[in-house]
Formats: C-alpha cells, sequence, structure tokens
C-alpha cells in the first residue's frame, strides 16, 4: 500500500485510527504501508495540523528510487507505479489530481481513498484495451471451451433482447350482464287447494239456509 500525505491525514482527521490498522481491516489480510522521502518532506512543512500524518508517514517503510525532495509528493508517487507498476501497489490518497493522473498514466493501479462510510476502492480502468473485459470481448487467452460458453451466453442475451412487432388485440369493453340487469318476479301466493275452495262454499250455503 503506497500512501500519500492526504490519505494519512484524512485517516487521521476522521479519527479512524492507525492507518496500518484501518488498511488491514479493509482488505481483509495483511498489508505493509509504504511512502515515498518527498511525502514525508512534505508532511513535516505543513504545521501542526498535520503532525498525526506526519508521524504515520515515520512509520512507513520508504519506497527506493524515484524523485528526492523536494520535488512534489505527487511526481513521486506517479513514479513509483510507474512502467507498469512492478511492485503491484495499491495508492491511497485523497488527491485528485492525483487519482486523474493514475488514470491517465497507470490506469491498473488501484486507488483507495477515506470515505465518510470507511475506505473504499476505485477500480483500474478497463477502457486502454488491457484489462479483463477487453480480453474476454476479444477471446484473447480463452480456451476454445470456454469460446463456446461465451457464445452461449452472449446468444441467450441477445434473444433476451429481441423485440417482436406482433401487438395482441385487447378485447373490447362488454356491457352489464343481461342476466343480472333482468328484472326479478314477484312470487305469486298458492291458490287454495279443491278441498278448501268446496269447504268454503259449502259453509256458506250452510249459513243461507239458516237465515231462511
Amino acid at each position: 500500500m503506497l500512501c500519500d500525505g492526504n490519505f494519512l491525514h484524512a485517516v487521521s482527521q476522521m479519527k479512524l485510527g492507525d492507518a496500518k490498522d484501518v488498511v488491514v481491516k479493509y482488505l481483509g489480510s495483511n498489508a505493509k504501508l509504504f511512502t515515498t522521502r518527498c511525502v514525508q518532506h512534505e508532511l513535516r512543512g505543513m504545521g501542526a495540523e498535520f503532525k498525526e500524518a506526519s508521524f504515520a508517514a515515520r512509520r512507513c517503510e520508504e519506497v527506493k528510487g524515484g524523485p528526492e525532495p523536494p520535488s512534489p509528493a505527487l511526481e513521486s508517487v506517479v513514479a513509483a507505479v510507474a512502467d507498469g507498476n512492478a511492485e503491484r501497489f495499491l495508492v491511497c490518497t485523497q488527491d485528485e489530481k492525483l487519482r486523474k493522473t493514475l488514470l491517465k498514466e497507470s490506469p491498473m493501479t488501484p486507488v483507495i481513498f477515506c470515505h465518510t462510510s470507511g475506505l473504499q476502492m476505485e477500480p483500474p480502468a478497463e477502457a486502454i484495451g488491457s484489462g479483463v473485459a477487453t480480453r474476454r470481448e476479444t477471446g484473447e487467452g480463452l480456451s476454445e471451451r470456454e469460446r463456446r460458453t461465451l457464445q452461449q451466453e452472449e446468444s441467450a442475451a441477445d434473444v433476451a433482447r429481441v423485440r417482436t412487432n406482433v401487438r395482441y388485440a385487447k378485447p373490447k369493453a362488454r356491457g352489464p350482464n343481461p342476466l343480472a340487469c333482468k328484472k326479478k318476479k314477484v312470487k305469486e301466493p298458492k291458490s287454495a287447494s279443491g278441498a278448501e275452495q268446496n269447504n268454503k262454499q259449502e259453509g256458506a250455503e250452510k249459513k243461507k239456509r239458516k237465515r231462511r
């Protein structure tokens, strides 16, 4: 891990603890922290506010070679990862200018920075055509079986993206159900049976006879 002064200062200001402990916790494995002599020299001249960051830089191991003080710290970090980053450094920095410079001159170098939620990694660029994504597209370094698998995945993706001109007709709106709107029939009272009617007639005749 190659740290610059801005990163070490951010760790101290955010009260995250020792820089090495923070990085080890983030990576989940042991790590060595490096810095450059230019970074150490820069921090020593920045006053009491950067005192803790200066002490943290002194505890880091120094990168051999590169520019000597009073060269800018940014140039020393860029030089340490130049020519393909042979040492496989992960750069820890808050400097936006340094991040853009690395993206342009050493795009495969990962960058780690402090965020309010903790450390975050800015992945290396794939745009220059030397990353895994580009090799996957061109088939470089893939076996015949992997190429066939890749072609099948791409074919399945193409099928999923196919659009059709077929349009299904929507069902037309219908009126209310005529059975549901049909008026209910009023049930008529059941007529009396024939025997009951005869009994009523006989009773009326008897009453007439008595009156006579």
